[in-house]
């Protein structure tokens, strides 16, 4: 019996893992959508980059400390480009949601 109740703990809490990971890459999706129109004058290297800083919450959430919070200078995006990401990046769900975690 120890056992099964053992197996069921692992399983729900895959499940959980598995959940919580869903609803990341979908809130990450929805904010590449809302970058969308901003990136469409970017360059590729641009556009690329985008697409990695918003490929998990861990690299949203240091782009964001970095380039927006405290405002280092980035090689990638800078000027209004850098001031549209910050603001939907602002705007989002995602940090919020990592600050309460």
């Amino acid at each position: 019996m120890q056992y099964f109740l053992a197996d069921i703990q692992n399983n729900l809490s895959d499940f959980m893992t598995e959940i919580s990971l869903q609803i990341e890459e979908t809130q990450l999706a929805g904010l590449r959508s809302s970058l969308m129109p901003y990136t469409q004058q970017m360059r590729e290297f641009q556009k690329d980059y985008i697409e990695q800083i918003t490929s998990s919450s861990g690299s949203l959430e240091n782009f964001h400390t970095r380039y927006c919070a405290q405002r280092e200078i980035n090689p990638y995006v800078n000027g209004a480009n850098l001031e549209m990401v910050c603001h939907t990046i602002d705007n989002s769900k995602l940090l919020t949601v990592n600050k309460a975690s």
